[in-house]
C-alpha cells in the first residue's frame, strides 16, 4: 500500500511540473491535458488534493472536500470564489463576481484592468462569492456579483440566473432567480445548521448509510 502511495506521489509531482511548464506558454492545451490527468490519479475531483490547491494557487477558487462539477475547469469560476465540501456544480455553471463600472465614462475593460496595458492600477476588486457546504447548483445556472452567497443546503435550479444571496436550504430558480420553497421547515433548518454533518469524518457517514439515504426526522438531526 505504502509502495503505490509513494509511486502515485512521484507520478502526481512529474505531472504538477510539466503542467507548470507548459501552462505560460503556447501548449496551454497540453497544460490542460496535464491537470486533468493529475485529477484522474488521484482519485478525480471528489478527491483530488493537487488539483484543488493549483486551483486555488493559480485561478484563486477554493474549493473543499468532495465537492465536484464544472468548479473544477481552470477559469471558468472567477477568482476569489469559496466552494465549500460536498457540493453538485452542473455543467455549464458560471460564477461571476464583478461587474463593468456603469458609471464611468467608459464600460471597457482599457479603463479598469491594469493587465490591459492603458491604466497604471487596477480599478475595480472583485468580491468573494461564497458557496455554502452541500449546495446543489443546476446546469447552466448562472451567479452574477449581487449574489455574494448560496447558503449551506440550498438548491439553485437549471438555467437560473442568480442576483441575490440565497438562504439556507432554500430552492432558488428562475431569472432572475427567487425562492420557491425551502427543503425543511425553519425549526428542522435550524437543527441542522447546528449539527453540520459535513463537518464530520466521511467514515461517519459510511457507519451509518441509512440516515443518508432517505428523508431526514427532526428526531435524528438532534440525536447526532
Amino acid at each position: 500500500m505504502l509502495e503505490v502511495e509513494l509511486k502515485t506521489h512521484r507520478a502526481s509531482s512529474l505531472i504538477v511540473f510539466l503542467y507548470r511548464l507548459l501552462k505560460g506558454g503556447k501548449r496551454r492545451s497540453v497544460a490542460k491535458i496535464c491537470y486533468s490527468l493529475l485529477c484522474r490519479l488521484e482519485g478525480g475531483q471528489y478527491r483530488s488534493a493537487t488539483t484543488r490547491k493549483l486551483l486555488q494557487q493559480d485561478y484563486g477558487v477554493e474549493i473543499g472536500a468532495h465537492s465536484y462539477g464544472d468548479a473544477f475547469l481552470p477559469g471558468l469560476f472567477a477568482p476569489s470564489v469559496i466552494v465549500g465540501k460536498y457540493v453538485s456544480v452542473g455543467k455549464g455553471v458560471r460564477v461571476v463576481t464583478q461587474n463593468h463600472p456603469i458609471d464611468h465614462l467608459s464600460t471597457h475593460p482599457y479603463f479598469y484592468e491594469k493587465a490591459l496595458g492603458v491604466i497604471d492600477r487596477d480599478i475595480l476588486v472583485p468580491a468573494t462569492t461564497v458557496i455554502g457546504n452541500d449546495v446543489w447548483i443546476g446546469h447552466n445556472a448562472l451567479i452574477l456579483p449581487g449574489c455574494n452567497r448560496i447558503g449551506h443546503g440550498a438548491i439553485v435550479g437549471a438555467g437560473s440566473v442568480v442576483t441575490k444571496p440565497v438562504p439556507d436550504y432554500a430552492i432558488a430558480a428562475g431569472n432572475p432567480a427567487k425562492v420557491i420553497r425551502y427543503r425543511f421547515p425553519p425549526d428542522m433548518i435550524e437543527a441542522l445548521l447546528k449539527n453540520p454533518w459535513w463537518e464530520k469524518p466521511l467514515d461517519s457517514s459510511r457507519k451509518h448509510p441509512d440516515r443518508m439515504t432517505r428523508p431526514i426526522t427532526m428526531d435524528e438531526i438532534t440525536r447526532t
